[in-house]
């Protein structure tokens, strides 16, 4: 065989593996190849009315051209034979799904369309401080396209990651006296736990276990007479204090009551951020007008006075104080950090936060009021400080 036959012959038998090749890769595709699975933020455990808990974030990219859709996922420690701590499937998935940038017209919440991501919002009861594991770890299964398009299942397991072992930091009271409720709700589509803000090229949850305060009445009222004036509601004016030493990282005192078209920069309205150390910042917002008592770079002391409470920024529900600590001095460019206080007394608690948003009363603690230390309050607790 001359030399350029045997060069052809090469190139020929090239062509014939390359192709073979691309061949493979557009048929022999695993479906466990279709998502990328992360958790941003670790998740820190926090000690709630006796019991500790984990909440953080699974995002789940789909990167198939079809429609990824989830149907089991499974929260379990890191070494084999770990507990299962959670288990999700059908509405309970759904329910704890959010899509991100999905049309309103979308039916299945847990469907991933092609190119786009949902985020999974988790929040674990551990019962105590024993069953806190070090990893975490997921068991995803789902199903890829469907519909005549010859349907595809898998199961991975993905979205491993070290729980933080730094405590929660403690805390003084926000505020004097009561009866205060804390409302937030872990479990809500619209609350806090929720709201992602993608600041400076990045997306986070500077709010996620942050806590509205509004001052009740035994009946459980938040205001009297007309709800439109916010020197109506008993809380509205109400000093704001220091739950820590620190310095003053932020003080805003420029927006007015109401503030409106709410945006970006005005969303917190008037605020304070006190940097209490450790990469820790604590955020009051909603300050009433001309109340911050505070300038940058101030050393203030807990309890001192920063402002009062009020209706800047966003409010729909009513006067009331933002409170959340996160890990950098921007409101909503910043992870949110679990903390807890030294002490509170729960008197009660409402039902749900429907309940509150209808004006129900709360339901007093049997007996004794409960003495706690060291806790984050329950949500939708009434208590006293």
């Amino acid at each position: 065989m001359s030399s350029r036959a045997v060069c052809t012959a090469i190139v020929a038998l090239a062509v014939v593996i390359a192709a073979g090749r691309r061949n493979d890769a557009q048929v022999v595709l695993p479906p466990s190849v279709s998502l990328d699975v992360r958790v941003p933020a670790a998740p820190t455990p926090v000690r709630i009315a006796g019991r500790w808990h984990l909440a953080y974030e699974l995002h789940i990219t789909n990167y198939r051209t079809v429609d990824v859709t989830p149907t089991h996922i499974d929260v379990i420690g890191g070494d084999p034979g770990a507990p299962l701590f959670a288990s999700y499937e059908e509405q309970e998935l759904a329910r704890r799904f959010a899509q991100v940038g999905a049309r309103p017209d979308n039916s299945d919440k847990r469907s991933i369309g092609a190119g786009m991501q949902v985020v999974l919002f988790v929040w674990l009861d551990l019962a105590d401080a024993i069953s806190v594991p070090p990893v975490i770890r997921h068991r995803i299964s789902y199903r890829v396209g469907g519909l005549g398009m010859g349907e595809e299942r898998a199961t991975i397991e993905a979205g491993i990651t070290d729980v933080r072992r730094d405590s929660a930091v403690v805390l003084a009271a926000p505020l004097r006296g009561g009866p205060w409720a804390a409302l937030y709700d872990p479990s809500s589509v619209a609350g806090h736990r929720r709201a992602l803000f993608a600041i400076d090229g990045l997306a986070r949850i500077p709010a996620r276990f942050a806590i509205d305060w509004v001052k009740v009445t035994d009946e459980g009222r938040a205001f009297h007479g007309d709800r439109s004036i916010p020197s109506n509601y008993y809380g509205y004016g109400a000093d704001v204090l220091s739950v820590a030493d620190g310095i003053v990282a932020s003080a805003v005192d420029r927006f007015p009551e109401p503030t409106s078209p709410i945006s970006l920069e005005n969303e917190s309205g008037n605020y304070v951020a006190i940097d209490i150390g450790m990469g820790r910042f604590a955020f009051y917002e909603h300050l009433q007008p001309r109340s911050v008592r505070v300038t940058i770079g101030d050393r203030v002391r807990a309890g001192d006075v920063l402002g009062r409470v009020g209706a800047s920024g966003s409010v729909f529900s009513g006067p009331h104080l933002h409170f959340h600590v996160s890990d950098a001095n921007s409101p909503l460019g910043a992870e949110g950090l679990p903390f807890v206080f030294s002490a509170f007394d729960v008197l009660g608690a409402f039902e749900s936060l429907d309940a509150f948003a209808a004006g129900m009363s709360w339901s007093p603690v049997r007996g004794v009021h409960g003495a706690r230390r060291l806790e984050m309050p329950p949500a939708q607790a009434v208590l006293r400080f």
